[in-house]
């Protein structure tokens, strides 16, 4: 075996003159007293602030820096050191989230609320916007910590408790805990009107209404909103009416309204984007996915295409955004436009991504509805056993949430897969127990489908209306 040349083993000169400059300099810096480091830091510190003078909010994480080293090991009476480094990690923190470096922004906004010198409305503001940073990320239970800390603390202004408030009753909502989700966004909203902001009173109301919107159609729905509309347009918040746009542009979806679901979420995703809006704006461009997919109309090849294109989209702007909770709702989404398009294996790709992303966030509701489509693909695939199994997998995996909706679809489509196969009883069995879910579901077409499954199932005579969703 040939030796290697010691050409190639010797560094360049250069090279070694900046290693050896480095770690002298390093050397020489540990070397000092605590005291003289410090006072170094903070001559550096009032440098950079005269020469920066804020040229790039790239720069002032190193500002803040200096100042947290110009206080290690000394009392300086009267300094002001903390409170510029309290201002710099503030700014940083800012600077990180408007980029989407939602991992620094989180661990910054933490180290404002750890701070000394950051007052109690300051550390509920800071634990706000790291609790919503991690919720982007799919972290469930440091999102909930973060948020449950800033509401207990009581010497906050009011208004940064209803922020905090708001965000924690959304989480409760993505989730699915509408007990909860109330009881935050119902407090929220009177420490709003007792705070007189009409800003924080809109978003309460709207958070709240979006609890109780779930299984209504589009006049239900209009009803439901008439008072954030009106108190939308009266503060000239288009943000807060598209959003408003988009809810009922989704109860249109639910009760097969297509055109009119067209029409609401194009207004609000026009109005979201224009407001700056990326995140709500990327919800509704997933449901533009939901539309196209499931509409009867028109050419049906086409609607699948454009379907996939939206869901595509969606997930692109939730990637630019750092954002992990509801993308599987989009994958999910993708998969069930291929396997309709006959597309099996991209199909039982994104449905396995979906199941990964729901498993890792937490999300029941998510995770039934990722092992439903999975389930469904595989069927069509002809694997019926895997399909059967994942299907049950699926059941297990929600059996202890509060996700009826769900159950309901995965208990139906097992009945229909085994029903397929001939095993009337036990598929009588889980279409029986779909019944008895879906009997305390509050939109009568779920409680319509599964009861027809169920006598058709019982006749023995499983006919095309009762197939896969």
């Amino acid at each position: 075996m040939p030796s290697r040349s010691t050409e190639t083993l010797t560094p360049p000169a250069e090279t070694e003159y900046l290693f050896r400059h480095a770690a002298a300099r390093d050397a020489a810096y540990q070397l000092l007293p605590m005291s003289q480091r410090a006072r170094l830091h903070a001559l550096a510190l009032d440098i950079l602030e005269d020469v920066t003078a804020f040229a790039s909010l790239d720069t002032v994480y190193a500002l803040a820096e200096h100042a947290r080293l110009a206080q290690a090991g000394v009392t300086i009476p009267g300094s002001d050191l903390r409170y510029r480094e309290l201002r710099y990690l503030r700014l940083s923190a800012l600077n990180a989230a408007s980029k989407y470096e939602n991992d620094e922004a989180t661990r910054l906004w933490e180290r404002i609320a750890d701070h000394p010198a950051a007052t109690d409305t300051e550390r509920a503001e800071a634990l706000a916007e790291a609790g919503v940073l991690h919720w982007m990320l799919g972290r469930r239970e440091p999102a909930l910590r973060c948020f449950t800390r800033a509401i207990e603390n009581k010497n906050a202004r009011r208004d940064r408790l209803a922020y905090c408030l708001i965000e924690r009753g959304t989480l409760h909502r993505d989730v699915r805990e509408y007990e909860f989700a109330r009881r935050d966004l119902g407090e929220a909203l009177e420490l709003a009107r007792a705070a007189g902001d009409k800003h924080l009173q809109l978003r309460a109301l709207g958070n709240l209404c979006t609890v109780d919107d779930e299984h209504m159609t589009q006049s239900g729905v209009k009803d439901l909103y008439a008072p954030v509309l009106k108190l939308a347009r009266e503060i000239g918040d288009s943000r807060a009416v598209g959003i408003t746009e988009g809810q009922i542009g989704l109860a249109c979806i639910r009760g097969e309204e297509f055109a009119d679901a067209e029409k609401h979420l194009t207004e609000s995703i026009q109005l979201l984007r224009e407001a700056g809006d990326r995140l709500n704006e990327c919800e509704m461009v997933s449901a533009l996915g939901e539309l196209y997919r499931d509409r009867p109309d028109g050419d049906r090849r086409l609607n699948l295409m454009r379907a996939m294109q939206y869901y595509r989209d969606a997930l692109e702007l939730k990637d630019q955004l750092g954002y992990l909770f509801q993308k599987s709702g989009a994958l999910t989404g993708l998969a069930a436009a291929h396997r309709l398009s006959g597309m099996l294996s991209e199909a039982e790709k994104y449905a396995r991504e979906a199941l990964q992303v729901a498993t890792e966030v937490g999300d029941p509701e998510a995770i039934g509805t990722a092992y439903l489509e999975l389930g469904e693909t595989l069927d069509a695939m002809g694997d019926h056993a895997m399909a059967e199994r994942t299907l049950s997998y699926g059941i297990v995996a929600v059996e202890d949430s509060g996700a009826d909706r769900v159950k309901i679809q995965l208990l139906g489509a097992l009945a229909r897969l085994l029903a397929a196969q001939g095993d009337w009883d036990v598929a009588q069995d889980h279409a029986h127990s779909a019944v008895e879910l879906a009997a305390n579901a509050p939109d009568t077409r779920t409680r319509t489908r599964t009861r027809a499954l169920l006598r058709a199932i019982e006749r023995r005579e499983l006919g095309p209306e009762n197939g896969p969703s």
